[in-house]
Order: structure tokens, then C-alpha cells, then sequence
């Protein structure tokens, strides 16, 4: 027959607890726990458990849609030569869904003289894309569509050819016909930055 003894006491967080425990032969085993314990306990209880073998891990915080789109920005720092001189071209670019069906691109610059006169802006958006884009070994092309802001008004449907460089370079080459040469006969040329 098991005895009860209660005359124990136990101090634990500056607190004294009545203890009891059962005596069985020669082992006694207490019938009170610490706080601490029971705290930890509840814890373990509550924590909820999670399936590793299920739980999808995305390293470096990727979606784990990767490698169906992505999106590059940057900067264009250009001369340009046409019949009225040579001119400066500076602004942004960016094409985002690049490795989609549909990659999006838009650009936005001004351009003015050498010594500063005749700033007007530019923009070249609603690209649609002709085909699927060629890569090369230096980089990749994407050949299609876009309009293009004119003083006359915007100009749609001006073939354009946008080339990504492995080296952090871009080439934007604008329709000269569809343009009345505004651009000259060279590429418009940037820079990635992101």
C-alpha cells in the first residue's frame, strides 16, 4: 500500500509549494512539478508539427516558380547620329517577364544636342514579340514590335530589336524608316543594372 507524505516543501521562483509525493518501497516519486516544467510541457503541447517530407524549402528566397520569368531594368547613355546632328540620349529601360511568351518592355529618355538644346523625351512601349527570342552565345535578341513617341504623335507597330548581352550591355535597335531616321542607323545603347 502506497503512503502519502506531505510534509516537503519546495522553493522555486521564490515561491514555496506544498509537495506530496507516493512512497512505494524504496522509490518515492513527487507528485508536484516545477513551473518551469509544466511550462515547458504546455509549450511542446501547443507547438504544431510539421511534415518535412512535405513542407516545400525555397532556398535564397526564390519563388518556386523560378526560371519561368524574370525582369531586368536599366539605364540608357547613347549618342546618336541623324541628318540634324549628333545627339545624347539618357534614361531608363526595363523588360520584365523576360523568359515569358509576352515579355513586357518599356523605355523612357530624352534627347538633346550636344551643347544641351533641343531636349525633347521619348518613350517606347507595347512591345509584342515576333517569334521566340534567339540566343546566342554573348547574349539573347528579342525581335518584335513597339510604339514609339514622336513629336508628331506616337508611331505603332515600329519594329524593334532588343538585345541582352551576357556582358551587362543592351542594344536597342528602332525601326529607321518607320521613324523618319530620328535615331540615326545605330542601336540605342544602355546598360543592365538589375
Amino acid at each position: 500500500m502506497s503512503k502519502v507524505n506531505t510534509s516537503k516543501n519546495v522553493m522555486h521562483t521564490s515561491k514555496t509549494f506544498k509537495t506530496k509525493s507516493i512512497s512505494n518501497g524504496s522509490y518515492k516519486l513527487p507528485l508536484s512539478v516545477s513551473i518551469a516544467s509544466l511550462l515547458s510541457m504546455c509549450m511542446l503541447s501547443l507547438t504544431p508539427s510539421v511534415n518535412i517530407s512535405h513542407a516545400q524549402i525555397t532556398p535564397n528566397n526564390t519563388s518556386a516558380t523560378a526560371g519561368t520569368s524574370a525582369d531586368k531594368t536599366g539605364t540608357i547613355t547613347s549618342v546618336q547620329n541623324d541628318q540634324a546632328g549628333t545627339w545624347k540620349l539618357s534614361g531608363t529601360w526595363n523588360l520584365k517577364n523576360l523568359n515569358s511568351n509576352s515579355p513586357a518592355f518599356t523605355s523612357s529618355f530624352s534627347m538633346m544636342k550636344l551643347d544641351g538644346s533641343a531636349m525633347h523625351k521619348h518613350i517606347i512601349n507595347d512591345f509584342k514579340l515576333a517569334g521566340n527570342p534567339t540566343k546566342a552565345s554573348t547574349g539573347s535578341t528579342y525581335n518584335g514590335t513597339a510604339t514609339v513617341s514622336m513629336k508628331e504623335g506616337p508611331v505603332s507597330n515600329v519594329p524593334i530589336s532588343i538585345t541582352l548581352s551576357d556582358n551587362g550591355n543592351i542594344s536597342i535597335m528602332v525601326d529607321p524608316k518607320t521613324t523618319n531616321n530620328h535615331f540615326g542607323n545605330t542601336p540605342i545603347e544602355g546598360k543592365v543594372t538589375a
